[in-house]
């Protein structure tokens, strides 16, 4: 149900990645969020298209904080720009991140080694989300590759000799380089 990986910065931050079904407020979680009270990344998963891309992105956001050089205001919503082809930030978070009326989201938690908390903001976020926890493996079925393969440019001969998950993972990992 919730996949966690170790990332690769000097705190080790554990990144966990869980997905959830048939919510129920997610107009309420979006206030929360733009008040600063939930401590995850909640995607759009139709974005998505695949678990690898939403790692790289969450090991460059805690890479960006931990050397000062975040473009966003927080490591969560730096995940979502990372996520982003554009340099938008408000454009970034309109795509990725959670709209009022969705009813399945792809959440983000990233706990740090030394805070000494395993687990415990996965278990705020999953109080605060009223859904259900659902199998990861489901992500690929909600994925809109129509509008990824868009968003990101992505061509029929790409695709030939790359996966779109490939293909996305690349445009992620050097965004900094790629002007689409």
């Amino acid at each position: 149900m919730c996949m966690t990986v170790t990332l690769e910065d000097d705190a080790h931050t554990t990144c966990h990645i869980m997905l959830f079904t048939d919510v129920q407020n997610a107009a309420e979680l979006r206030q929360m969020i733009m008040k600063g009270q939930v401590e995850a990344s909640l995607i759009k998963p139709e974005m998505i298209a695949g678990v690898f891309p939403v790692v790289v992105a969450a090991n460059k956001a805690v890479r960006s904080r931990s050397t000062g050089k975040m473009v966003t205001r927080s490591v969560y919503s730096e995940v979502l720009f990372n996520l982003s082809p554009t340099k938008n930030i408000t454009e970034s978070l309109k795509t990725f991140g959670l709209g009022d009326s969705d009813k399945t989201v792809l959440a983000v938690v990233l706990e740090g080694e030394e805070e000494g908390e395993a687990g415990t903001r996965v278990q705020k976020l999953i109080s605060q989300i009223k859904a259900e926890v659902a199998d990861l493996n489901l992500l690929s079925s909600l994925t809109d590759e129509a509008r990824v393969r868009a968003l990101y440019k992505i061509s029929d001969a790409e695709l030939t000799i790359s996966s779109l998950a490939d293909s996305v993972v690349s445009r992620v990992a050097c965004k900094e380089f790629l002007t689409l």
